[in-house]
């Protein structure tokens, strides 16, 4: 008989919520919300990964201020709109049709907000923790179209950033009161939260800045306020890039973060990486290698999560980025480097992706090798290769790739 493994046992996190199994369907770039609003194209692919067998699924980002959008296809927050309301209660009712978790992936983009998407001014300037333009390269043409997109961010005050506090409590509410289970807070991927957390983008030197305890003091603020708000029950997860947050990989900064964010008694970490200036949550670590899992383009970021884990053994962990086979989930979660497996790209061709790995529902037992899927890497667009700007280049084509799967669920909405 096949032996499934890790990944099909239930798991019980430390606010008493329940996995099914170890497979969770990790956030995407849906891009189906029109003026932050949810469509009837954005429930679509919900439901279809609510019959695939998950042990909890993640929403795309659901922006928490509809004035700053990653993109202007972002869902964002509308309180007080009784429609908008009913369409994230049918999501969740979605998401948990078989049992699965529901958790919203609530965010700010900082100074990652393109001109054009959201509903803030065209001289309004992108907000960020220090006034820190994005870094494409050295070219003059790079800077100009940077500073076109982008712009250079104003530095926040602290008024602003009891605002951003507020917005993020009010997001997690909003999920609660449609059903969802709980929030992850995304901090990572060069987002607002992540920039805070970065020296590089973050130059403060009051509360929120000058060592790397205040720069993760937003978002302590923010797990204490939504704990006070909606109690132990609700599920408060953070998603924070690995070593690659834009210090020497030798540093010892993030994981003094990590310490300061497990105090708040969060329920796991999922630990991913990258941002637009450096996407490695795209194709993975660029570093070195340092195991042979890693240089096999599985479990990404497996070797800083191996790092957490040693210095927080209780701590729930999420992995994202890479998986592909049973055998390379098993490998990551036996050697409690993780505890939970995300699934980004084959949730896309293959909504109930678990039930290829662990055979839920099956007719027959699947075997190790045949437990997983392997995608075609997407073929870059032909003017890219020719793009003299190396670190340009590396960004348009992560968001092509990005922009690749966006269309797949785009066309899952429209079945």
């Amino acid at each position: 008989m096949t032996e499934v493994g890790e990944v099909a046992e239930r798991l019980t996190l430390p606010s008493g919520l329940v996995l099914q199994n170890r497979l969770v369907k990790a956030a995407m770039a849906e891009k189906l919300a029109k003026n932050g609003q949810v469509s009837e194209q954005l429930e679509k692919p919900y439901q279809q990964w609510g019959r695939g067998g998950w042990g909890a699924i993640m929403t795309g980002n659901v922006m928490v201020d509809e004035r700053y959008m990653g993109s202007p296809q972002d869902a964002a927050v509308h309180l007080g709109t009784n429609a908008e309301t009913e369409k994230w209660r049918r999501i969740a009712r979605a998401i948990k049709a078989q049992g699965a978790l529901a958790i919203m992936q609530i965010n700010h983009p900082g100074r990652q907000s393109p001109v054009g998407a959201g509903s803030r001014g065209f001289l309004d300037k992108n907000i960020a923790p220090s006034a820190v333009p994005l870094n494409f390269g050295q070219s003059v043409v790079v800077k100009t179209l940077v500073k076109l997109l982008f712009g250079t961010p104003a530095e926040m005050s602290t008024t602003q950033i009891q605002t951003v506090i507020n917005q993020f409590v009010d997001a997690a509410k909003l999920a609660q009161q449609t059903g969802f289970d709980g929030v992850t807070i995304h901090a990572a991927h060069g987002y607002l939260l992540s920039d805070f957390l970065s020296p590089k983008s973050n130059t403060r030197t009051d509360a929120y800045g000058g060592t790397p305890e205040k720069r993760a003091k937003i978002i302590v603020d923010i797990i204490r306020a939504t704990r006070e708000s909606l109690g132990a029950k609700f599920s408060i997860s953070v998603k924070m890039n690995s070593s690659d947050q834009q210090y020497d990989v030798e540093s010892d900064a993030v994981l003094r973060q990590i310490d300061v964010l497990v105090a708040q008694d969060i329920d796991f970490l999922e630990v991913s990486g990258g941002s637009y200036e450096n996407p490695r949550m795209i194709g993975g670590d660029e570093l070195p290698a340092k195991s042979e899992r890693t240089q096999r383009r599985e479990a990404f970021f497996l070797d800083f999560a191996l790092a957490v884990r040693e210095r927080h053994p209780t701590l729930c962990l999420m992995l994202t980025g890479g998986f592909r086979t049973r055998a390379a989930m098993n490998s990551a979660l036996n050697s409690k480097g993780c505890d939970m497996i995300g699934i980004g790209r084959p949730a896309v061709p293959v909504p109930d992706f678990p039930r290829s790995v662990i055979g839920i529902g099956a007719s027959k037992e699947i075997s190790e090798a045949e437990a997983g899927l392997q995608l075609q890497k997407v073929k870059e667009p032909w003017l890219l290769k020719h793009l003299p700007f190396p670190q340009l280049q590396r960004t348009l084509a992560g968001g092509a790739e990005t922009g690749h799967y966006s269309a797949k669920i785009g066309q899952m909405g429209s079945a």
